[in-house]
């Protein structure tokens, strides 16, 4: 028979960036929250600001019918100028929520932005490039990572209290109203695995039916460092508990809980000899934890999770896709996102067209007189002058300045 206890968490214990959750409370500032989106997430944020006495949900854009007394902004344009807003919670639909996004970057508002932010990961690029301008901060909305359970997890596999690392299993069920299941699903799910594992190296995707859209089921295999592995699964189907399995040669962890993190957690301890423990945790809130994160950030601590982690999501997503529709592994190679990692990109690129022009040219200009194209001569002697100004440009690289960031 197993045995069955309950746990609550202490708020001085540390969260997963090691930075105590006993000082949010204390180092919480009052802010005045601009909700954009009106969504079932977009509604539910604003709920959560509004229980919070530490921030006030000053605006609204297009609004909810059940927050009357909210400023109701006619546009997005007066929404972003409107006076009083300290921060941002971007929602909408993805249509608009990349633009939007870009917008309150640019603006440089702190800014919470509900996961994924598109299809793909350029609207997290285009901030991660203008945030050197406008020092701009934003947070993902990725709190599973932040789950006490999962701390619980992170701990025993930190302390080995597992033996031998073996794997991690990550099980999931997603209704059509989740969207696609590699790029809004998985984007969503892959971050807590990502926690665990550590930098993902590689991954090999697998659905039903075959191609780059399945929407049955996707399983996704993850090498991380030292050739460890996870699994995440998803099927379609009814909302059902999601569960996170961590395994070793000495027994194995289960944390089975709500896929919206605010119902009934459990957390199950096996071993191979005895029998399994069971571990009731109490209710959590998300958006504190969140809201946390987006304070700790503005006074300058690496909150976790931050715009790397949330463009590390998108960049597996998308290496997902390009293995499902190649039927491969696909391996990765991350690179910083900067100004002058893009320089380099520009130049690069620039580098090699130049390179096959000149491998066509020269051989037409020399080819132009035996035909009667005299002409053609001079378009060698636009050659040197051409690779002069190539290498003056190389110049321009010491006017780019470099990122100092610590997630990118």
């Amino acid at each position: 028979m197993s045995s069955s206890r309950r746990l609550g968490y202490d708020k001085d214990e540390q969260t997963e960036g090691g930075e105590p959750k006993g000082s949010e409370a204390d180092a919480l500032e009052t802010m005045n929250f601009l909700i954009l989106g009106d969504g079932a997430e977009e509604h539910a944020w604003a709920s959560a600001v509004e229980r919070h006495a530490e921030h006030q949900l000053w605006a609204a854009f297009p609004g909810f019918a059940d927050f009357a007394d909210v400023a109701r902004p006619r546009d997005f344009d007066d929404a972003l100028a409107l006076a009083g807003v300290e921060a941002v919670l971007v929602g909408g639909d993805f249509e608009v929520r990349v633009e939007w996004l870009r917008r309150v970057a640019a603006a440089g508002l702190p800014a919470i932005c509900l996961h994924p932010p598109g299809d793909d990961s350029e609207a997290y690029y285009q901030v991660a490039l203008s945030r050197a301008e406008t020092g701009a901060v934003l947070v993902p909305d990725l709190p599973a990572r932040l789950h006490p359970g999962v701390t619980l997890v992170r701990r025993a596999l930190e302390n080995s209290e597992l033996g031998l690392f073996r794997g991690i299993r990550h099980e999931s069920s997603a209704m059509p109203s989740d969207g696609d299941l590699t790029r809004h699903v998985f984007s969503r799910t892959v971050d807590l695995v990502r926690s665990l594992l550590g930098e993902v190296e590689a991954v090999t995707g697998t659905g039903d039916p075959p191609g780059q859209r399945p929407d049955q089921n996707l399983v996704v295999q993850l090498r991380g460092p030292e050739t460890r592995r996870a699994e995440v699964r998803i099927v379609a189907g009814p909302a059902e508990p999601a569960r996170l399995i961590v395994s070793g040669d000495q027994g194995s962890l289960t944390l089975e809980y709500d896929p919206a993190l605010t119902g009934q957690t459990r957390l199950v301890r096996r071993t191979p000899s005895g029998e399994p423990s069971v571990t009731e945790l109490e209710p959590w809130d998300p958006h504190a934890a969140i809201l946390g994160v987006l304070t700790r950030s503005l006074a300058g601590s690496d909150a976790r999770p931050n715009l790397l982690d949330g463009t590390r999501a998108m960049e597996l997503a998308e290496a997902t896709a390009r293995s499902l529709r190649r039927g491969r592994t696909v391996d990765l190679h991350y690179e910083e996102i900067s100004e002058a990692s893009n320089f380099k990109s520009v130049m690069t690129s620039t580098g090699c067209m130049l390179l096959l022009g000149i491998m066509v040219a020269l051989p037409a200009a020399l080819a132009g007189p035996a035909l009667g194209w005299n002409w053609t001569l001079y378009i060698a002697y636009a050659i040197p002058p051409l690779l002069v100004l190539f290498m003056l440009m190389q110049s321009l690289r010491f006017a780019v300045r470099e990122s100092k960031s610590k997630d990118g």
